[in-house]
């Protein structure tokens, strides 16, 4: 099955090689051999996959980043051509191709393609330990792979985002930085710095701003030509008695600084781009706080927007649209999902994204996914938010979490993981998890309640075997993503035991005074892990003296 899914699709077969699938480049007509090459680095000259670029400019009327794949039979394997009118559509082609090959699972016939937001991305805009540089470049690619086409650098403890945001990258920094940009260009994804100087400027100081000019100038040196101001998690007073007398408020001073960076930002160039986060960057749209900055800034200039609360349980249309009336931007969603700092930090969020509406696309200028501190966790629930923004009309949450587990987990730890991350599901979108266990439990308690003590056992024994063999398979595991994962693996196993002693104790030779300490052990650890339904069937165990 192609995922994410194509908007248009003309299937009459399937294709799978029995070898190893090689690629050769055919006829490249005008594009980039190294736009190929970035997504197929190797090009063997006698493959089993032919591979055509052609020159298609009609598709730009559909979208910037439409591309059409017509696959074909071949006596050496397949023939593939692929059309788009620019390189940065033909790479979204070419991963469309890519993600077949990794899963040899190819459609003959034709794919017509594009995505259903301009802007699909994530940020680096958490709390906690930043990303290595090299993981940084890991994410470009895995993202890159599924669409997305747009990264925010904005680590909130990169000392030289927020706190000395007036002083220089040292050399080192400087050029870890220069190669994720490098590599972001590569791929075709358009790489924002964003800086963050509100906790300490000054915005009527000339001697701020032109510490904020030549900390930009550095980054535009460097090749960096999307640039953010970030002013969240900041007073919304004033604390300079100059800034009070010259602007008398926080919106005032915030959008004179807007408007003079922006001014700076095209006297670099006329392509350079802005996107800036304001103080109130939640509510309904109409704050006054809100209306007042954005409606005295350039209207080119995109505004992140959190939704209805900090981390919005929901996003729709009619909010978009109303933000912009308002506003006169359309909101840049900076989508707090899957992030999890702050208050947040014993939840695990790694279900797919869910709540955004399907027309969503239309009436915003994008959406961007703020990440965890947790690198590799990120990658399960960001492949969901990729398949909702390009084609958020067909777009099934189960199905693509399902994907996004079988690109990130084994194929022989499948089954442990999606039992361990079934008690992991609750976030500020999923009010429930233990969806798999509810069931189990909900299907034993009918059994015992119509008096089949048989059939009763033999559900709870089948879940308890399944929970205790995903526990011994993922005890010890030093995986990166199970390291991440290890709080909340360490109480995984302890719910394991839980289940087991529970079950000894309704087949009548267990203990409950282990039972009940086990318990409290259980309900004393902070880390979130499963729903009522578990402590309601614990519960039910210990009080039953049956």
């Amino acid at each position: 099955m192609l995922f994410p899914r194509a908007k248009g699709l003309n299937k009459t077969g399937e294709y799978h090689f029995s070898s190893e699938i090689t690629v050769e480049l055919l006829s490249a007509d005008g594009f980039s051999r190294d736009t190929v090459k970035t997504v197929f680095p190797v090009l063997s000259s006698d493959a089993v996959l032919t591979l055509i670029c052609k020159k298609a400019e009609e598709l730009k009327s559909i979208s910037p980043e439409a591309y059409r794949i017509k696959s074909e039979k071949t006596k050496k394997g397949l023939a593939v051509t692929v059309f788009a009118p620019d390189d940065k559509a033909l790479i979204r082609g070419l991963f469309t191709l890519k993600r077949m090959v990794m899963k040899n699972d190819f459609i003959i016939g034709e794919i017509s393609d594009y995505p259903s937001f301009s802007v699909r991305g994530y940020i680096e805009g958490f709390y906690g330990k930043p990303w290595k540089a090299e993981e940084r470049l890991q994410m470009l690619e895995f993202m890159a792979l599924y669409g997305e086409n747009t990264h925010y650098y904005a680590p909130k403890d990169d000392p030289y985002h927020r706190d000395k945001w007036r002083e220089l990258y040292p050399e080192n920094e400087a050029l870890q930085l220069k190669e994720i940009l490098n590599k972001a260009k590569s791929l075709y994804v358009d790489f924002y710095y964003c800086i963050a100087p509100g906790l300490s400027m000054c915005y009527s100081s000339e001697d701020d701003f032109t510490a904020l000019k030549d900390k930009t100038y550095q980054l535009y040196s460097m090749g960096v030509e999307n640039f953010g101001l970030l002013l969240d998690d900041i007073p919304l007073d004033l604390y300079y008695e100059a800034d009070k007398k010259q602007f008398g408020n926080a919106a005032s001073a915030q959008s004179f600084l807007v408007k003079k960076y922006y001014s700076y930002l095209k006297s670099l160039s006329p392509s350079v781009r802005l996107t800036v986060c304001p103080t109130a960057y939640h509510g309904k749209g109409d704050e006054k706080e809100l209306v007042s900055f954005t409606g005295n800034i350039p209207e080119e200039v995109d505004v992140f927007f959190t939704g209805s609360d900090i981390c919005s349980k929901e996003i729709t249309s009619a909010e978009a649209e109303y933000f912009r009336k308002n506003n006169l931007h359309k909101p840049l969603y900076w989508d707090n999902y899957p992030v999890n700092d702050a208050e947040m930090f014993m939840e695990m969020h790694i279900g797919p994204i869910i709540g955004r509406d399907k027309t969503l696309g239309r009436f915003s200028a994008g959406l961007i996914s703020n990440c965890m501190e947790y690198f590799n966790c990120n990658r399960i629930p960001l492949i969901t938010t990729a398949s909702y923004l390009w084609n958020s009309e067909e777009y099934d949450p189960e199905e693509a979490y399902r994907e996004a587990v079988d690109a990130v987990i084994p194929e022989e730890e499948r089954e442990a993981f999606m039992h361990l991350s079934d008690q992991f599901r609750t976030s500020c979108l999923h009010d429930e998890n233990s969806r798999i266990m509810g069931e189990y439990l909900s299907r034993a308690a009918v059994a015992r309640y119509s008096g089949d003590n048989e059939e009763f056992i033999k559900i709870l024994e089948n879940y308890t075997e399944i929970i205790s063999r995903s526990a011994s398979l993922l005890k010890g595991k030093t995986d990166p993503i199970y390291l991440e994962l290890s709080r909340w693996i360490k109480k995984f196993i302890l719910m394991s035991e839980i289940l087991e002693i529970a079950l000894s104790v309704i087949k009548g030779n267990g203990d409950r005074e282990i039972l009940r300490k086990k318990m409290s052990e259980y309900n004393e650890s902070a880390t979130v892990l499963t729903a009522f339904c578990f402590r309601e069937y614990i519960e039910s165990v210990l009080s039953d003296e049956n």
